[in-house]
């Protein structure tokens, strides 16, 4: 979808050595994992999640940007969980009204591990840094999509808990609920972009990290064997980003994964 195209255009612009150990996250299926859109007759609803991982694994992919840049980056946007959310009425001929995003900002919740309903930080409660970084994206947006990326709202909840612990936990099991009024969207977790593969041993197929059988077999899965190092290549130009909606996006073979919404 279009929005899958934003996300690549801005991985590319963020985009040092890797700081999240040996597996590294496919740009491509993360992405896939975190986009979602509820479509009906007369309505369409977009969320794209943009937790840590994916700002980490994007900064690092293309070595712009230090690690310990990476770092501070990623400890202060903690603190926060981030949504880009447009919702809009669909009228004739497949056009859509997106609500403003000012408006929109209000409508939207999330739930916490316990199925308590959070709203929208106010601006003066999130820093400045985050801020920016939220106001860095609307242009972006605007440019790549035109009318549907002047109506993505940056939202912003909050991202830790009383006790410490992250709102949302996307390596652990669970369900993350975003709810857009009467819309709701729902993020099983783990994501699979975000553990490393694992191999049906009697067939040799390869799934997401977070499946434990083969739907197709029943066969338990076990880890599979880690990639060998390749050497460092040298700077290519940026991939093209995925195709518009509508278009067909090729996938690997013998790879299986859920796009939950």
């Amino acid at each position: 979808m279009l929005i899958n195209r934003a996300a690549w255009i801005l991985a590319g612009l963020l985009i040092s050595p890797s700081a999240m150990g040996e597996f590294k996250p496919d740009i491509a299926a993360l992405v896939k994992d975190l986009e979602t859109m509820t479509k009906s007759e007369d309505h369409m609803t977009i969320v794209f999640w943009l937790p840590t991982e994916f700002w980490r694994a994007s900064l690092e992919s293309g070595g712009k940007v230090t690690a310990k840049e990476i770092d501070k980056f990623v400890k202060e946007l903690d603190q926060y969980v981030v949504l880009a959310v447009a919702d809009g009425q669909v009228g004739i001929a497949g056009s859509v009204n997106f609500a403003e995003p000012e408006l929109l900002k209000g409508a939207v919740t999330i739930e916490n591990a316990r199925g308590a309903l959070l709203s929208a930080l106010p601006d003066d409660a999130i820093s400045g840094g985050v801020k920016n970084m939220a106001e860095m994206l609307r242009p972006v947006w605007a440019n790549m999509l035109g009318k549907l990326g002047l109506h993505l709202a940056v939202i912003i909840f909050p991202g830790t808990e009383t006790s410490g612990s992250r709102t949302v936990e996307p390596t652990k099991e669970g369900i993350f609920v975003v709810h857009v009024g009467p819309v709701t969207v729902r993020y099983r977790l783990p994501l699979g972009s975000l553990l490393p593969p694992v191999i049906d041993e009697k067939t040799g197929e390869s799934f997401p990290g977070n499946y434990h059988f083969n739907p197709f077999t029943g066969h338990k899965l076990s880890p599979a064997p880690a990639r060998p190092e390749q050497p460092a290549a040298s700077p290519a130009a940026p991939a093209a980003p995925p195709a518009p909606s509508g278009t067909a996006q090729p996938s690997a073979p013998q790879q299986h994964s859920t796009n939950q919404g």
